[in-house]
């Protein structure tokens, strides 16, 4: 499975998807597999870009987003029903969901703007 992620994540740095475009989706063991682009920024005062993603789903509801931070580095976001939950960092974590999106900020300065339909599930 590692393989299958590290192939989707490579594959995802070609594609120049709108974040809310979830039209590649590959079915596996572990749920409902997503790639594409969501706005994000890794650094303080840093203008939004686009970071490219997977989003893994369960059936139980759950969901974990490997981000591609601007630099090189992953960034995991965990959830459960549309609602964010954790993070593999070490900063804070603090998530506002609005009508279309959910505003995540990692401190001290990691931001992600995330289409709720991604995280909300099928």
């Amino acid at each position: 499975m590692r393989i299958i992620a590290s192939t989707l994540l490579s594959l995802s740095l070609g594609l120049s998807l709108g974040a809310a475009a979830l039209a590649a989706n590959i079915a596996g063991t572990d749920g409902h597999n997503s790639i594409g682009t969501l706005p994000c920024s890794a650094q303080e005062a840093q203008l939004l870009t686009d970071c490219h993603f997977e989003a893994l789903r369960k059936e139980d509801g759950s969901f974990t987003l490997r981000i591609l931070l601007p630099g090189g580095d992953v960034r995991y976001i965990y959830g459960q029903d549309g609602k964010v939950t954790g993070t593999d960092s070490t900063g804070s974590l603090a998530s506002k969901r609005l009508k279309n999106k959910t505003i995540v900020h990692i401190r001290p300065a990691e931001v992600f703007e995330i289409a709720n339909e991604l995280i909300d599930g099928q």
